[in-house]
């Protein structure tokens, strides 16, 4: 009868073993999938910091291209994806780094934006 028992107990571990593994799974599903929706959203907020119009006044522009660089730089940090996150930061780098005398060659300054965009855009495909 002992015997009984413990096949019983065995069964009922192995059963609840099976169990849990389904659930670790289905927890790891949903992990993946919020961190993909994460990632989409990131990959939103991203594209509409990035397109900002800048003024036609250098100093302003600078300030804008500036809080766009710590916008991004948050937006990087939260992406669920290493190559998206990679984009962002890249893009926020360039703005954060912006000076006066780039806006003295606008054309080659939005050119390089419009480049690092693309590379978001392309980071941000598969989502």
């Amino acid at each position: 009868m002992r015997r009984v028992g413990s096949v019983v107990a065995a069964v009922a571990g192995l059963a609840l073993l099976t169990g849990c593994a389904e659930i670790q799974q289905a927890a790891d599903t949903v992990n993946a999938a919020d961190r993909a929706l994460t990632t989409a959203q990131v990959c939103v907020q991203a594209i509409g910091a990035i397109d900002f119009i800048p003024s036609t006044d250098p100093a302003t522009a600078v300030e804008q291209s500036r809080g766009a660089a710590q916008e991004l730089s948050a937006l990087a940090a939260q992406a669920g994806d290493v190559t998206v996150s990679e984009a962002i930061d890249g893009v926020a780098t360039m703005l954060g780094n912006v000076s006066l005398d780039d806006f003295a060659t606008p054309v080659e300054w939005l050119q390089e934006r419009t480049s690092q965009a693309a590379a978001v855009l392309n980071a941000c495909a598969g989502y």
